[in-house]
């Protein structure tokens, strides 16, 4: 289990970098769907053939070994591709609409990681190492490499909480103008 948990810490470290530079991508294209998609169309290869492509053939060649093994070259394959990536700098400017997606994200990864503690309830006793473990590894590197398309549909769910929210800022700057 400790190697699950430092590999998991190796593999968030790594996407904040990821998700950083695509919520500066969201945030040059002004969150709009047509320039996202036509930045994504633009950048399909870039998107879809880089070094994180390695990892998911890696993790899915360990899972003929033991879950010892796929934990230790999860640390190493995202701390190598953190340290590629860390020198980027992205900056992103803090706005109501990045927030809205931010919480999304967070709650999607939560749910994630609340699917996987049941799952490990439901299915496993306390002393039996972690038989899924394999499955789980699979699952978020794939979610790490398809994370253009995942912020994609974050920014699709963000769009009525949007509105709400211009609609109550709105009322609100009203308000302080008439009591002004």
């Amino acid at each position: 289990m400790i190697f699950f948990y430092i590999s998991l810490s190796t593999y968030i470290c790594f996407n904040i970098i990821k998700y950083k530079k695509i919520f500066s991508e969201l945030q040059k294209n002004k969150y709009n769907f047509k320039s996202y998609n036509k930045w994504i169309s633009k950048n399909i290869k870039e998107i879809l053939i880089n070094k994180e492509l390695l990892s998911i053939i890696l993790i899915i060649i360990a899972v003929n070994f033991n879950l010892k093994v796929i934990g230790v070259s999860a640390v190493i394959l995202y701390t190598i591709l953190f340290l590629f990536n860390y020198k980027n700098k992205n900056k992103i400017k803090v706005e109501k609409k990045l927030i809205t997606r931010l919480i999304i994200l967070a709650l999607l990864y939560i749910g994630l990681n609340i699917y996987f503690i049941l799952d490990y309830i439901a299915f496993h006793y306390a002393d039996i190492v972690l038989d899924n473990t394999a499955s789980y590894y699979i699952i978020l590197a794939i979610i790490s490499y398809f994370s253009y398309f995942v912020i994609w549909l974050v920014n699709v769910i963000a769009l009525p909480f949007d509105k709400i929210i211009n609609k109550i800022g709105g009322k609100h700057a009203k308000s302080k103008l008439k009591k002004s």
